[in-house]
């Protein structure tokens, strides 16, 4: 059942005394579907509108009075010096007051109360975690800091058998079920129908399967009272510290999760702006500072799910008819591009052959693409000279190029490719049809797929690469611009009957355009600035 916002009588009496000037040098208003904040120099004022949706409900006095205590009382837990307290709002003739600061409510409010809200310390806007990431300014450790902070939360939080149920399968279901049902009637608006069959495949199938992952999980103690919204809107970093905020404060069940779900919720909001380098860093601080040996499909079902989450709350606002045209629009867009994300962990893990003659700038588009994705490159110059014993710039004899030794060498890679985690990037020659077909064999056994990047440069580019790193003491590969010639002979260009997801790229252009060609491949949009 959908609510329409106006239809409620407190939400018109809402409207219109919140048009009464406050009592507050105000600066800006920010309103949402749920809340009006109310921001000064110094503080912000947050009050709940007088809605009701199937998820919350605000529609009454009683109950907006009980949110804001919650609000203080949950946020606290992660970020204790910006929550300052509660105050009652009073209409005065003509105006509205802010009581003053207090640490609770009166349970029976006076005549002359109106509402109520929650104080906060104000979060300067070039501080919160969306902007420091639009201008460069998001670091690796601060990622390490943000997840050492909901860490230590999350193990100060007293857990019971009650919590703990939260995370057993048949607790879990109706969610899973009842998410991905409701996003089939987006096909084909928002998503293909294949995309949803390969989603319902993770979403309900691996679920169904797998309902021993979900109690190791309880069993481990890895279900908490949390946050439940950890997205990148409500993280900030003052005076180099991370701040989380916003805590869900409606409903304990959106709460009670599990750790690894509050982590992949921030990693695929993350992704969500672009910034895969960065939901790369979460995961990877989160498993080493919770000491969360995780199964990657576990995972993957999380990031799935939650990017399915955030498509289908964007999407029903195509079901409303007193929104308009233009605002669909844009729903409509968002929600195609969220499905895309869930999509894109759907169909991990992904393989990236980034492939092409010796010189031809192969290693510095994998390692863009590695870099952007956070995915591990495996290089086939740095696993040969790993096998015969030297180090990456030194240089090997004719002998360490035989048959025999490059046959060990492939090898480590389709071993590689076997398992690859979400994704990892290979850096070789592949030369060769029956080493493509190897590779995309490998892929399929561990359940992904296989992208080709093919990169290539004019001759005169090469050679004058190959020139170049002939003088650079760190190099790696041991190709010179003699063997040009003999490399394009020897190359088995790749044919339509292998039937290869290939795409050329012409390595004398922006590297970015690489990142960006395989975005498009792999279905998901880049709007991040490319690190490497």
């Amino acid at each position: 059942m959908r609510f329409a916002l106006w239809r409620f009588r407190g939400y018109k009496q809402f409207m219109h005394y919140t048009r009464l000037p406050f009592d507050l040098p105000i600066e800006r208003e920010i309103r949402t579907h749920a809340n009006l904040v109310l921001l000064t120099s110094d503080r912000a004022y947050k009050l709940k509108k007088p809605v009701k949706f199937p998820f919350l409900d605000y529609s009454t006095l009683p109950l907006r009075r009980q949110m804001i205590l919650n609000e203080l009382h949950f946020n606290r837990k992660f970020a204790p010096d910006t929550y300052l307290g509660v105050c009652e709002v009073r209409r005065t003739g003509g105006k509205l007051a802010i009581s003053s600061l207090a640490e609770n409510l009166p349970s029976e409010p006076a005549p002359d109360v109106v509402d109520y809200c929650v104080v906060m310390r104000r979060i300067p806007d070039e501080a919160w975690l969306p902007i420091k990431l639009a201008s460069g300014g998001l670091q690796e450790s601060q990622i390490i800091a943000l997840m050492q902070t909901l860490v230590q939360a999350l193990r100060n939080t007293p857990c019971d058998e009650d919590i703990r149920a939260n995370g057993l399968p048949e607790n879990l279901r109706h969610n899973t079920v009842a998410n991905i049902t409701e996003c089939e009637q987006f096909v084909p608006d928002c998503l293909s129908r294949e995309a949803w069959q390969r989603l319902d495949v993770v979403l309900r199938g691996w679920f169904e399967d797998n309902h021993a992952v979900f109690e190791q999980r309880v069993a481990e103690d890895r279900i908490r009272e949390g946050h439940g919204d950890l997205k990148p809107g409500n993280i900030a970093f003052v005076d180099g510290k991370p701040v989380i905020t916003d805590c869900i404060e409606f409903s304990p069940l959106f709460r009670r999760l599990d750790t690894l779900a509050e982590a992949a919720f921030l990693a695929t909001g993350l992704e969500s702006l672009g910034a895969f380098d960065m939901s790369a860093h979460v995961m990877n601080a989160y498993r080493e500072i919770a000491e969360d040996d995780y199964p990657q499909a576990l995972r993957r079902y999380y990031q799935a799910h939650l990017a399915c989450v955030m498509a289908k709350v964007t999407a029903l606002q195509l079901l409303e008819p007193e929104v308009p045209d233009e605002q669909k629009q844009s729903a409509r867009k968002q929600a195609s591009e969220y499905f895309a994300l869930a999509d894109f962990h759907a169909r991990e893990p992904h393989i990236v052959v980034v492939m092409g003659i010796m010189g031809c700038g192969k290693s510095t588009v994998a390692n863009a693409i590695g870099a952007h994705f956070g995915w591990p490159v495996v290089n086939s110059d740095v696993v040969r000279k790993r096998l015969m014993g030297v180090a990456p710039s030194d240089r090997l004899p004719q002998e360490a190029y035989a048959f025999e030794v490059s046959e060990r060498v492939y090898q480590e890679l389709f071993d590689a490719a076997a398992k690859p985690g979400a994704g990892i990037v290979l850096d070789a020659q592949f030369g060769m049809a029956i080493g493509r077909k190897a590779v995309v064999e490998a892929a399929i056994s561990a359940g992904g797929h296989a992208v080709f990047i093919h990169c290539d440069a004019p001759d005169d580019v090469v050679r004058e690469r190959m020139n170049r790193r002939e003088l650079d003491p760190s190099r790696v590969s041991d190709a010179t611009a003699g063997l040009l010639q003999e490399a394009r002979t020897r190359f088995e260009q790749p044919l339509p009957d292998e039937g290869l997801t290939v795409f050329p790229f012409d390595t004398t252009g922006d590297v970015k355009d690489a990142v960006a060609l395989l975005g498009q491949a792999l279905g998901v949009a880049l709007p991040y600035v490319c690190r490497a």
